[in-house]
């Protein structure tokens, strides 16, 4: 009991933390890169451009949150050429941003009501082009050529 009690009063300053960490990755990457990787084909809008950078959950994929965290505290350090300016966090910013990008490949993305209705068209789709095929193998004589 004192275990749920103790997960309970966590639970507000996780999501804080969360927030806080979201807000951090707005206000110094999010001008180039998005959080993750986007399941659908974005359509193309005046005004809107596709990030410069990678997708982060596809760089955490290959890199640690450390290696992540090192190229945030000091990215022209590690590349002079690079357009990444992290200079507006504060040490405490630099925390709940490697938090929430930890969450950012941890957490699968939500498959929207459209995405779900596309894969179920799809499977039926398939489902009926697979029952074409076999009753067409089904429909043609079996004794074709033969007398």
């Amino acid at each position: 009991m004192q275990r749920l009690t103790l997960m309970l009063l966590l639970i507000p300053a996780l999501a804080s933390a969360q927030e806080r960490g979201e807000v951090a990755f707005n206000k110094a990457c999010a001008q180039c890169h998005q959080a993750r990787t986007p399941t659908e084909k974005p359509r193309s809008m005046l005004g809107i451009r596709p990030p410069v950078g990678p997708y982060m959950d596809q760089v955490l994929r290959k890199k640690s949150l450390a290696e992540v965290r090192t190229w945030v505290e000091s990215p022209h350090r590690l590349n002079p050429k690079t357009d990444c300016d992290t200079r507006l966090l504060r040490p405490d910013e630099l925390d709940a941003l490697t938090s929430y990008l930890a969450t950012v490949v941890v957490e699968p993305p939500q498959e929207t009501r459209r995405m779900r209705l596309r894969r179920q068209m799809e499977e039926q789709a398939a489902a009926l082009q697979k029952a074409d095929v076999e009753a067409k193998a089904n429909s043609q004589p079996k004794n074709q050529g033969k007398k």
